[in-house]
Formats: structure tokens, C-alpha cells, sequence
């Protein structure tokens, strides 16, 4: 079925749009310990359905049936926290990669065993050891946020990356035998990390230096993903004395491009780490995709990634904002029952104080949302694959799809704007037999660019809109024909 093409909007700054009410998901407050400032570092469920979590004071908690208990108190500011694959506890503080271990089985922990403490650590207030995660293997992952300049009265300025000891601004690799790998370089400040299905690894990093927006990256060993700081610690680069006088050119040809580009202030100001959906439908219809919070907006993004050329890129869209979602979200967990677990870390102006800690939970309630559930790429544009049927109207009109490009230009500002943009034209729209898919054809898709679509006028068959009419798609790689 061919449509009308439809006008276009030049969008040069969209806010995205609340989500609309429906009955899909429902949100509420938990109960943290009683008593505790619980601003929350690290989550995780042990396989009897058994939470854990730290927080940045130095505790570590669980909770089961509504108890909490107290595991461990002492730690320097941990930042992450995971159960191993054989029920084992981690946590990651600032100057050591940790096992908690309980030998009498009264659920408090009798020793801390260092697993790995091979990398630096100064009296800095933004150094921070973020992670866990464990791959299937044993091993552990994490990374090491960059270091923050001090005033000439020795209070905080900024987090502007330098270090005089390794590895700041790198993710690493820990083995069961606890040696210490550094993995991924040039992450400025990657607030934790996660896992895709097939267990590929993500990390979202705040804008800042060297950032022009929030941005996710996959990471592989010898990436280096853009901030010039933390080359200083590695020994193939000619300019390690300082790597900020290498020239533009070849740091941004050893740049990884990032998967997504998260629009600065639409989607996220300091996202946390992401969360893969391994439900199986017990969060509704999108498994596999990835799920991140901000700490400072009451918004979660969901991730639907593609893989073009070997290289991962894809889409990402509003999940949920507002409507009983709280600021601070640092850290989700899908719980046994398929409930996202989010917790809330406050920190100074970032989380709105004390309004930015805690535990929420958000349910899926058995209805199916209408939404864009992903975005493929075409050799000649895009589809759009929605999670119910489209009501297909009498008219020649579908709806109205805007698209417009741009770019975040790399370099070594703190963040910069939108820029290069393009109104691209849509020359056709079809809708597949099933009624799912839409498919858009466009010209002159340009690689390295983010695609911003805004989608109106378009209901499911019971006439309910979009559950969210946004969506951003970072191209990185054509589709070529051979």
C-alpha cells in the first residue's frame, strides 16, 4: 500500500514528548532500609529472588519478602555491586574490586576478600570505580571515571580527565584469578555498565570534554571511544605525553563512533548504566532491547541496537518520564518477576538532593503498549516496526512522519550543539500486509548522522496513539548493495 509523502518539519530543537498515559505500565515507590540515607550504587538478584544493593555511603543490603538486612558497612564509596554466576558478591570501591563473603550463612558478611586492586586511586573527588558485571566466564567488568581538577583553594572545580597514574578514563577486565586488563580507552565518565543477549557489553558515557552529548558504546578490547586523556596510559600512541596536542585528524580516525547518540536535555543529561531486557515478555514486547535511566531528569530510555557492517548502531526512544517516576536514576535490575527495580543515588544538584534517592519499581500490567518497537535500516531508508497492527484509514493519509539529521561534532568542548542539519525528504511510504511495519524511503542517508523522526496521526487498530511519537536513530553505517 503506497501514501501520500508527507510534509516535513525542520526540527532544530524537539523536546521530547511525555509519554502518553495508558494501561501498559504502572510505577511505585519501594521500601528501602528503615533509618538509611539510600542513595543506591548497585543492584543485583541472587537466584532464590534474594536483591542486593549498595549504597554510595559504604553499605551493602539485602532484601527478601520485604526484610532488609544489613550484609556489610565500611566500604569506600562503592559504585557498582553484582552477584557472580555461583551466588557470589561484588562490589567495586574506589580502590579495590571486591568479594563479600558470608561463612556462616547468617546473611552478614564475615570477610571482604580483595579481588583486585591493580589499578590507581588518588584522593580525588571524581575518581570513581564504577560496574559490575560478570560475563559468562567469571570475568568482571567496570570502568574507571576520569579524574577532577582542583581550585587553588583546593575545592572541586570540574571533571576535566587528567590523571597522573593509570588507568583513569579506561574500562577493564578483571579475571577469576584477579589480574587486572585494561579493555576500552577514552570513556569520560561511564556510570556503569551492561549486557546485550549475546553478551556484548555497553556503557553510557556523560557529556562533558571530549562528549558533545550522552552517548552509549559498545565496548571491545582496544576501543578507544574519544576522550584524548586516557591515551597518556597507552603505549602505542605517539603523543602519551599529552595526548590533547595530537592532532584532531588522528584522534578522531582512532575514534570508535558510539552506537547511540543520546540529544542532550531531550533524553539525557547523565544517564546511568544500561539494562537488557531478559524477561521473555514479562516487561512486554521488548525483549533484548536496553533499558537506561538519567540522574537528572525522571526519564528512562529504551535501546533498540542493530548490527550494520559489524558495527552496532540503532535507535533509541523515551520510555517513561514523569508521571510518578522520580530524579536520580542511577541503577535498574529487572527483578524475578520481570518488574524494573530502579535505583536512586543523590548527589548534590544532580538528583534534586533527597528527592533523587530511593527505590522505585515500574510493572508491566499485561497490555501491550502501541508503540515504535524498533528501527531497522534499508539500503534506501528505514522501517518501522510497531508492536501492534496500524489502523490503516480510508484516506490516502497514514499520518505525518518529520525527519530531520544532524550531527554532534567532535572535539574538546564540554558538549556542543546540534549542527549540519538536513530536512530529509521522504519519497514513499508503504505498510507491510500485516498492518506492523512501515517502510520509508528516503533520500541521500548520509553515515554518521543522527536521524530524528517525529510521528503523528498514527493509531493502532483500536484507535489508540503512540505511546511516544519520537525517536532517534544514529546511523553509523550504510546498507550497501553488492
Amino acid at each position: 500500500m503506497k501514501n501520500l509523502i508527507p510534509s516535513l518539519l525542520l526540527i532544530y530543537s524537539w523536546t521530547a514528548s511525555l509519554v502518553q498515559a495508558d494501561e501498559s505500565y504502572r510505577i511505585e515507590s519501594l521500601s528501602t532500609p528503615p533509618g538509611v540515607v539510600c542513595e543506591v550504587t548497585g543492584l543485583d538478584y541472587t537466584q532464590d529472588g534474594t536483591l542486593y544493593l549498595c549504597t554510595r555511603q559504604g553499605d551493602v543490603w539485602s532484601e527478601k519478602k520485604g526484610q532488609w538486612n544489613r550484609f556489610a558497612y565500611g566500604l569506600h564509596e562503592p559504585m557498582g555491586l553484582c552477584i557472580g554466576k555461583d551466588g557470589e558478591v561484588y562490589v567495586s570501591q574506589r580502590p579495590e574490586i571486591t568479594q563479600l563473603i558470608d561463612e556462616d550463612g547468617d546473611n552478614i558478611c564475615d570477610y571482604q576478600k580483595t579481588i583486585c586492586a591493580d589499578f590507581s586511586m588518588e584522593t580525588n573527588f571524581h575518581q570513581y570505580t564504577y560496574g559490575l558485571i560478570q560475563d559468562r566466564t567469571g570475568n568482571l567488568f567496570g570502568t574507571l571515571s576520569c579524574a577532577g581538577l582542583t581550585r587553588a583553594d583546593g575545592l572541586p572545580a570540574s571533571a576535566k580527565g587528567f590523571s597522573p597514574s593509570p588507568y583513569r578514563m579506561w574500562s577493564y577486565k578483571v579475571t577469576p584469578d584477579g589480574q587486572f586488563i585494561p579493555w576500552s580507552s577514552g570513556l569520560r565518565t561511564a556510570n556503569g555498565l551492561g549486557m546485550n543477549l549475546n553478551g556484548d557489553i555497553f556503557a553510557a558515557d556523560n557529556q562533558g570534554d571530549w562528549v558533545g552529548t550522552s552517548m552509549l558504546h559498545h565496548l571491545s578490547k582496544g576501543d578507544f571511544h574519544g576522550h584524548p586523556e586516557a591515551l597518556r596510559w597507552d603505549a602505542n600512541f605517539s603523543h602519551r605525553d599529552d595526548p590533547k596536542k595530537a592532532p584532531i585528524e588522528i584522534l578522531a580516525g582512532m575514534r570508535k563512533p558510539p552506537a547511540i547518540h543520546f540529544p542532550h536535555g531531550e533524553l539525557a543529561n547523565s544517564p546511568g548504566s544500561p539494562i537488557c531486557d531478559t524477561t521473555a515478555g514479562k516487561f512486554g514486547p521488548f525483549q533484548g532491547q536496553l533499558f537506561i535511566g538519567d540522574i537528572v531528569h525522571p526519564r528512562i530510555i529504551r535501546v533498540a541496537l542493530e548490527k550494520v557492517n559489524g558495527q552496532f548502531q540503532g535507535a533509541c526512544f523515551p520510555f517513561y518520564y514523569g508521571n510518578g517516576l522520580k530524579s536520580g536514576i542511577c541503577r535498574l535490575v529487572f527483578s524475578p518477576s520481570g518488574d524494573l527495580i530502579i535505583g536512586r543515588v543523590g548527589e548534590g544538584n544532580w538528583a534534586r538532593g533527597l528527592a533523587g534517592r530511593g527505590l522505585q519499581k515500574i510493572a508491566y500490567t499485561g497490555t501491550d503498549p502501541f508503540e515504535i518497537q524498533r528501527i531497522e535500516l534499508l539500503e534506501d531508508g528505514f522501517a518501522f516496526h510497531f508492536t501492534k497492527p496500524l489502523s490503516l484509514p480510508s484516506s490516502q493519509s497514514l499520518g505525518k512522519i518529520s525527519v530531520v539529521s544532524y550531527r554532534y561534532k567532535y572535539g574538546p568542548n564540554y558538549g556542543y550543539p546540534k549542527n549540519d542539519f538536513h530536512n530529509s525528504k521522504i519519497k514513499e511510504m508503504i505498510v507491510t500486509p500485516d498492518a506492523k511495519t512501515i517502510r520509508l524511503r528516503i533520500d541521500n542517508l548520509k553515515k554518521n548522522k543522527i536521524y530524528q523522526f517525529n510521528v503523528t496521526g498514527i493509531t493502532d487498530q483500536t484507535g489508540l496513539n503512540l505511546r511516544n511519537s519520537t525517536a532517534y536513530y544514529t546511523l553509523n553505517e550504510l546498507l550497501v548493495s553488492y
